[in-house]
Protein backbone atom coordinates (compact mmCIF):
# COMPACT_ATOMS: atom_id res chain seq x y z
CA UNK A 1 0.00 0.00 0.00
CA UNK A 2 1.39 3.69 -0.98
CA UNK A 3 2.63 5.79 2.34
CA UNK A 4 1.74 9.74 1.67
CA UNK A 5 3.44 12.61 3.30
CA UNK A 6 1.07 15.19 5.12
CA UNK A 7 2.01 18.25 6.38
CA UNK A 8 0.56 20.44 9.39
CA UNK A 9 1.18 24.12 9.66
CA UNK A 10 0.75 25.89 13.00
CA UNK A 11 1.32 29.03 13.98
CA UNK A 12 0.13 31.38 16.70
CA UNK A 13 1.41 34.83 18.27
CA UNK A 14 1.88 34.14 21.92
CA UNK A 15 4.41 36.92 22.88
CA UNK A 16 7.54 36.85 24.52
CA UNK A 17 6.23 35.55 27.77
CA UNK A 18 3.76 33.34 26.43
CA UNK A 19 2.47 29.76 27.31
CA UNK A 20 3.31 27.19 24.64
CA UNK A 21 1.74 23.25 25.48
CA UNK A 22 2.17 20.25 23.24
CA UNK A 23 1.01 16.77 24.04
CA UNK A 24 2.09 14.23 21.48
CA UNK A 25 2.23 9.91 21.78
CA UNK A 26 4.61 8.57 19.70
CA UNK A 27 5.98 11.37 17.69
CA UNK A 28 9.13 13.16 18.38
CA UNK A 29 9.72 16.85 19.39
CA UNK A 30 11.99 19.40 18.47
CA UNK A 31 11.92 23.18 19.58
CA UNK A 32 14.27 25.66 19.44
CA UNK A 33 14.27 28.78 20.89
CA UNK A 34 14.27 32.48 18.87
CA UNK A 35 13.96 36.36 19.38
CA UNK A 36 10.37 36.39 17.98
CA UNK A 37 7.36 36.34 19.64
CA UNK A 38 5.53 33.25 17.47
CA UNK A 39 4.91 29.72 18.05
CA UNK A 40 5.78 27.87 14.40
CA UNK A 41 4.95 23.93 14.47
CA UNK A 42 5.60 21.79 11.24
CA UNK A 43 4.09 18.07 11.95
CA UNK A 44 4.79 16.06 9.70
CA UNK A 45 2.24 12.41 9.15
CA UNK A 46 2.78 9.47 7.04
CA UNK A 47 -0.51 7.95 5.54
CA UNK A 48 -0.75 4.51 4.29
CA UNK A 49 -3.85 4.32 2.15
CA UNK A 50 -5.32 2.72 -1.21
CA UNK A 51 -5.24 6.56 -3.16
CA UNK A 52 -4.61 10.49 -2.48
CA UNK A 53 -8.06 10.78 -1.45
CA UNK A 54 -8.17 8.14 1.03
CA UNK A 55 -4.93 9.84 2.34
CA UNK A 56 -6.30 13.18 2.82
CA UNK A 57 -9.61 11.87 4.08
CA UNK A 58 -7.63 10.24 6.77
CA UNK A 59 -5.11 13.00 7.27
CA UNK A 60 -8.03 15.46 7.95
CA UNK A 61 -9.78 13.37 10.57
CA UNK A 62 -6.01 13.03 12.28
CA UNK A 63 -4.85 16.41 12.08
CA UNK A 64 -3.53 18.13 15.97
CA UNK A 65 -6.08 19.62 17.59
CA UNK A 66 -5.08 23.38 18.40
CA UNK A 67 -6.63 26.23 21.00
CA UNK A 68 -5.07 29.35 19.93
CA UNK A 69 -5.74 32.04 23.00
CA UNK A 70 -4.47 35.35 23.80
CA UNK A 71 -0.87 34.72 24.68
CA UNK A 72 -0.62 30.61 24.72
CA UNK A 73 -1.29 27.84 22.16
CA UNK A 74 -2.36 24.26 22.97
CA UNK A 75 -1.56 21.90 20.89
CA UNK A 76 -2.43 18.09 20.94
CA UNK A 77 -3.42 14.54 19.25
CA UNK A 78 -6.62 13.92 20.03
CA UNK A 79 -8.37 15.92 22.94
CA UNK A 80 -4.70 16.22 24.38
CA UNK A 81 -5.33 13.93 27.40
CA UNK A 82 -2.81 10.19 28.03
CA UNK A 83 -6.17 8.42 29.55
CA UNK A 84 -8.55 5.77 27.56
CA UNK A 85 -11.03 8.81 26.81
CA UNK A 86 -8.14 10.05 24.27
CA UNK A 87 -7.31 6.35 22.51
CA UNK A 88 -11.26 5.94 22.10
CA UNK A 89 -11.66 9.27 20.77
CA UNK A 90 -9.00 8.77 17.93
CA UNK A 91 -10.20 5.35 17.39
CA UNK A 92 -13.54 6.47 16.63
CA UNK A 93 -12.46 9.51 14.15
CA UNK A 94 -10.77 6.65 12.59
CA UNK A 95 -13.62 4.10 12.41
CA UNK A 96 -14.41 4.99 8.23
CA UNK A 97 -10.88 4.93 7.46
CA UNK A 98 -9.58 1.69 9.01
CA UNK A 99 -9.27 -1.27 7.17
CA UNK A 100 -6.15 -0.59 5.58
CA UNK A 101 -5.80 2.87 6.28
CA UNK A 102 -3.18 4.29 8.90
CA UNK A 103 -1.88 7.90 9.45
CA UNK A 104 1.21 8.81 12.12
CA UNK A 105 2.11 11.39 13.32
CA UNK A 106 6.11 11.35 13.08
CA UNK A 107 7.53 14.34 14.46
CA UNK A 108 6.56 18.05 15.13
CA UNK A 109 9.37 20.46 14.56
CA UNK A 110 9.70 24.16 15.46
CA UNK A 111 10.27 27.48 16.97
CA UNK A 112 8.73 29.25 19.80
CA UNK A 113 9.74 32.65 21.63
CA UNK A 114 12.97 31.64 23.96
CA UNK A 115 11.22 33.38 27.33
CA UNK A 116 7.94 31.80 26.78
CA UNK A 117 6.28 29.05 29.31
CA UNK A 118 7.02 25.55 27.90
CA UNK A 119 4.92 22.65 28.19
CA UNK A 120 5.33 19.07 26.44
CA UNK A 121 4.09 15.77 27.39
CA UNK A 122 5.00 13.13 25.35
CA UNK A 123 4.49 9.35 26.05
CA UNK A 124 7.36 7.24 23.28
CA UNK A 125 8.53 9.89 21.40
CA UNK A 126 11.97 11.88 22.29
CA UNK A 127 11.58 15.43 23.32
CA UNK A 128 14.55 18.04 22.21
CA UNK A 129 14.21 21.87 23.61
CA UNK A 130 16.87 24.31 22.88
CA UNK A 131 17.43 27.76 24.25
CA UNK A 132 14.54 28.21 26.15
CA UNK A 133 14.83 30.22 29.50
CA UNK A 134 11.71 30.71 30.97
CA UNK A 135 9.72 28.35 32.89
CA UNK A 136 9.87 24.76 31.21
CA UNK A 137 7.96 21.51 31.86
CA UNK A 138 8.49 18.07 30.63
CA UNK A 139 6.48 14.79 30.85
CA UNK A 140 7.38 11.56 29.35
CA UNK A 141 6.81 7.73 30.31
CA UNK A 142 9.27 6.12 28.08
CA UNK A 143 10.25 8.52 25.13
CA UNK A 144 14.07 10.62 26.49
CA UNK A 145 13.72 14.52 27.23
CA UNK A 146 16.93 16.73 25.98
CA UNK A 147 17.03 20.47 27.17
CA UNK A 148 20.00 22.66 26.40
CA UNK A 149 19.52 26.59 27.89
CA UNK A 150 21.91 29.44 28.62
CA UNK A 151 19.52 29.69 31.59
CA UNK A 152 16.87 27.87 33.37
CA UNK A 153 14.46 29.93 35.82
CA UNK A 154 12.27 26.88 36.92
CA UNK A 155 12.75 23.53 35.47
CA UNK A 156 10.18 20.38 35.72
CA UNK A 157 10.84 17.43 34.08
CA UNK A 158 8.64 13.87 34.96
CA UNK A 159 9.71 10.64 33.36
CA UNK A 160 8.64 6.85 33.77
CA UNK A 161 11.58 5.22 32.23
CA UNK A 162 13.01 7.63 29.19
CA UNK A 163 16.55 9.55 30.39
CA UNK A 164 16.24 12.77 31.07
CA UNK A 165 19.34 15.11 29.91
CA UNK A 166 19.82 18.81 31.01
CA UNK A 167 22.58 21.22 29.92
CA UNK A 168 22.60 25.09 30.97
CA UNK A 169 23.06 27.38 33.93
CA UNK A 170 20.37 27.07 36.99
CA UNK A 171 18.88 30.11 38.65
CA UNK A 172 18.88 29.63 42.63
CA UNK A 173 15.72 31.61 42.67
CA UNK A 174 13.45 29.00 42.64
CA UNK A 175 13.87 25.06 43.00
CA UNK A 176 14.00 22.23 40.38
CA UNK A 177 12.63 19.27 40.20
CA UNK A 178 13.35 16.05 37.95
CA UNK A 179 11.44 13.02 38.68
CA UNK A 180 11.73 9.55 37.03
CA UNK A 181 10.84 5.58 37.76
CA UNK A 182 14.06 4.27 35.85
CA UNK A 183 15.23 7.13 33.35
CA UNK A 184 18.45 8.33 33.87
CA UNK A 185 19.15 12.15 35.01
CA UNK A 186 22.40 13.57 33.32
CA UNK A 187 22.85 17.07 34.61
CA UNK A 188 25.70 19.43 32.67
CA UNK A 189 26.24 22.91 33.87
CA UNK A 190 28.36 25.10 35.89
CA UNK A 191 26.10 25.87 38.20
CA UNK A 192 26.62 25.91 42.31
CA UNK A 193 23.95 23.43 43.22
CA UNK A 194 22.50 21.07 45.69
CA UNK A 195 21.22 18.25 44.68
CA UNK A 196 18.78 16.14 46.86
CA UNK A 197 18.69 12.51 45.65
CA UNK A 198 16.33 10.46 46.62
CA UNK A 199 16.40 6.81 45.13
CA UNK A 200 16.23 3.17 46.23
CA UNK A 201 19.23 2.42 44.08
CA UNK A 202 20.29 5.31 42.56
CA UNK A 203 24.05 5.93 41.72
CA UNK A 204 25.39 9.07 41.52
CA UNK A 205 28.18 10.45 39.63
CA UNK A 206 30.16 13.69 39.56
CA UNK A 207 32.37 14.87 37.12
CA UNK A 208 32.91 18.70 38.83
CA UNK A 209 34.14 18.99 42.30
CA UNK A 210 31.74 18.39 44.83
CA UNK A 211 30.89 16.64 48.50
CA UNK A 212 27.90 14.47 49.83
CA UNK A 213 26.00 15.03 52.72
CA UNK A 214 23.43 12.74 54.12
CA UNK A 215 23.06 8.63 53.41
CA UNK A 216 20.98 5.66 51.92
CA UNK A 217 18.32 7.09 50.21
CA UNK A 218 18.29 10.62 51.53
CA UNK A 219 21.76 11.97 49.63
CA UNK A 220 22.60 15.57 49.10
CA UNK A 221 25.16 16.30 46.59
CA UNK A 222 27.08 19.59 46.81
CA UNK A 223 28.94 21.63 44.02
CA UNK A 224 29.98 25.06 44.41
CA UNK A 225 28.40 27.09 46.91
CA UNK A 226 25.02 24.92 46.61
CA UNK A 227 22.62 27.46 45.79
CA UNK A 228 20.72 26.59 43.07
CA UNK A 229 18.40 23.38 44.23
CA UNK A 230 17.68 20.57 42.65
CA UNK A 231 15.48 17.49 43.40
CA UNK A 232 16.25 14.05 41.80
CA UNK A 233 13.78 11.55 43.10
CA UNK A 234 13.56 8.17 40.86
CA UNK A 235 13.23 3.94 42.21
CA UNK A 236 16.73 3.11 40.22
CA UNK A 237 17.13 5.82 38.20
CA UNK A 238 21.21 7.23 38.17
CA UNK A 239 22.21 10.76 38.58
CA UNK A 240 25.60 11.73 36.62
CA UNK A 241 26.86 15.84 37.04
CA UNK A 242 29.45 17.24 33.92
CA UNK A 243 30.03 20.40 33.07
CA UNK A 244 28.50 22.06 30.62
CA UNK A 245 28.92 21.59 27.20
CA UNK A 246 28.08 25.35 26.63
CA UNK A 247 30.60 26.46 28.41
CA UNK A 248 33.43 24.14 26.93
CA UNK A 249 32.44 25.03 23.97
CA UNK A 250 32.65 29.03 24.34
CA UNK A 251 35.62 30.46 22.72
CA UNK A 252 38.16 31.34 25.17
CA UNK A 253 38.75 35.52 25.69
CA UNK A 254 41.23 36.71 22.58
CA UNK A 255 44.57 37.85 24.39
CA UNK A 256 47.43 39.82 23.30
CA UNK A 257 50.54 37.72 23.21
CA UNK A 258 52.97 38.99 25.95
CA UNK A 259 55.98 40.90 24.29
CA UNK A 260 59.24 39.28 24.44
CA UNK A 261 62.31 41.05 26.02
CA UNK A 262 64.03 41.89 22.67
CA UNK A 263 60.25 43.33 21.32
CA UNK A 264 59.76 45.28 23.88
CA UNK A 265 63.48 46.68 23.12
CA UNK A 266 62.54 47.56 19.70
CA UNK A 267 59.32 49.15 20.63
CA UNK A 268 61.30 51.39 22.88
CA UNK A 269 64.17 52.63 20.26
CA UNK A 270 61.23 53.39 17.69
CA UNK A 271 59.23 55.25 20.20
CA UNK A 272 62.27 57.67 21.27
CA UNK A 273 62.62 57.56 17.44
CA UNK A 274 59.35 59.45 17.13
CA UNK A 275 59.64 61.33 20.24
CA UNK A 276 63.00 63.08 18.32
CA UNK A 277 64.86 61.67 20.61
CA UNK A 278 67.58 59.89 18.56
CA UNK A 279 68.15 60.05 14.84
CA UNK A 280 67.51 57.78 12.29
CA UNK A 281 71.37 56.50 12.77
CA UNK A 282 71.01 56.19 16.19
CA UNK A 283 67.71 54.31 15.67
CA UNK A 284 69.51 51.83 13.50
CA UNK A 285 72.17 51.17 15.56
CA UNK A 286 70.26 50.63 18.39
CA UNK A 287 68.09 48.31 16.39
CA UNK A 288 71.12 46.39 14.77
CA UNK A 289 72.56 45.76 18.42
CA UNK A 290 68.87 44.11 19.35
CA UNK A 291 68.64 41.76 16.43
Amino acid sequence: MPTYRRVQDIAHNIGIDGFLFISVTSADVRLTATDGTQAQLHATFEVDAPSEAEADAIFESSLLTTEPGEGRLHVAEGDGSWGMGSAIDRLVRAIPYLVGVTADLEEIEGTAPAGCRLELRAVSGDVQASGFRGAQRYQSVSGDLSAEAPIYDSLRIQSVSGDVSVDGELSDATPHAVDTVSGDFRLASASGMTVAVRGLSSDIHSALPHRFEGSADRRRLIIGDGAASVAFNSMSGDLAVTRSRQQAQSPAPATQPAASASETDRIAVLGALERGEIDVDEAMRRLGDRA
